[in-house]
């Protein structure tokens, strides 16, 4: 679950696409449902193809779809599983949230929950430093594992065996270029999969490393104290409260740059404004309800009719996440805000570029 997935999903437009997406158990004995609830929802997607398409026509989507699931190791999931297939693309990818069981067949892939994953900033890295070593994990909310491929990093430099607090002018230079190397390596990290950091350490490695940082915007909070010996189990539960925190404070102002937005005449509210403004690369912020999903038929490019429900192949079962995903395409952010958030904007609202 991460923006290069998620890069590949968007990039596919092909009909039919078909997304299963289903909550899934990590322990024994509820893992061996998994199998179970998966065999009965690519029987659903089968039936359905079956209902559109001849079966020699469609058969080798079906074959893709059977084998992906058959591969599926039910007794290694997260909580939630999607499976991702069209003729010439199958990708198992694993969500480290609940996610609603359902089965999606349209032109695009129903990445909503993993845009939602990347979007909502409760997905991060955290990374502890210390004048020794370096070690970086991958969260998301209080779940937290750590990153092996090229950490941790460890300083073998003869400084490093001196108290922080006699550092010399040179000791202190060492350090630095320390933290340096450090900070380049996890850019090249998060430069795969960006998301936002979190610093964690005493206050005066925490500040050097602040110094020399590259790229400081990516750095969200810092976690204050002495994590030598602490696991990634436990820093997740110590950080994730604060990233909770700033993520509020996120969205409150995003909410207030909307209302500012409204005044300057600079927004657009309502799925069918928000669509034709957002398709022509106008939306640099698009905000919606977290549950908040609208089945829509495409007119063109710049237009939809909203729908009572979908109707099939040349519709949408959810523009909500059609237009997220288009807003991602065309450079614009996406942030899902809680339930009543957009009361006064018909659960969805852009702030625009111009």
């Amino acid at each position: 679950m991460n923006q290069v997935v998620l890069k590949k999903l968007l990039e596919v437009k092909d009909y039919p696409c078909v997304s299963i997406l289903l909550p899934t158990y990590r322990t024994a004995p509820d893992n061996q449902k998994n199998g179970i609830r998966i065999r009965n929802l690519v029987r659903e997607a089968e039936e359905r193809l079956l209902n559109e398409f001849q079966k020699r026509e469609i058969n080798p989507l079906i074959e893709k779809m059977q084998a992906l699931a058959n591969n599926v190791d039910i007794s290694r999931t997260h909580d939630g599983l999607g499976l991702f297939i069209n003729k010439d693309f199958a990708e198992k990818v694993d969500l480290p949230f609940r996610v609603r069981e359902r089965v999606i067949i349209d032109q695009t892939f129903a990445t909503r929950d993993i845009i939602k994953a990347v979007n909502r900033g409760t997905r991060y890295y955290l990374l502890a430093i210390t004048a020794h070593n370096a070690r970086l994990m991958s969260c998301f909310r209080e779940q937290a594992e750590e990153v092996t491929d090229g950490f941790p990093i460890e300083n073998d430099m003869e400084f490093a065996q001196f108290n922080l607090s006699d550092l010399s002018r040179e000791k202190k230079k060492k350090l630095k270029e320390f933290f340096n190397n450090v900070d380049k390596r996890v850019l090249e990290t998060i430069k795969k999969d960006p998301e936002k950091l979190v610093l964690a350490g005493v206050e005066k490695n925490l500040s050097l490393y602040r110094e020399v940082a590259d790229n400081k915007e990516i750095i969200l909070t810092h976690l204050t104290g002495n994590f030598d010996n602490t696991s990634a189990h436990d820093l997740g539960r110590k950080a994730w409260p604060l990233v909770r925190e700033k993520m509020q404070e996120i969205r409150s102002e995003a909410l207030k740059e909307l209302h500012k937005a409204v005044g300057n005449g600079k927004y657009a509210s309502g799925l069918p404004q928000v669509w034709n403004l957002t398709s022509q690369g106008r939306t640099s912020l698009l905000l919606v309800e977290e549950d908040y999903q609208q089945p829509a038929k495409l007119e063109n490019e710049n237009t939809i009719t909203l729908l009572e429900k979908s109707q099939g192949n040349g519709t949408m079962e959810d523009a909500v996440d059609e237009v997220a995903e288009l807003a991602l395409s065309k450079g614009g952010r996406v942030l899902f805000v809680e339930n009543g958030s957009l009361k006064d904007h018909d659960k969805i609202a852009s702030i625009l570029r111009y």
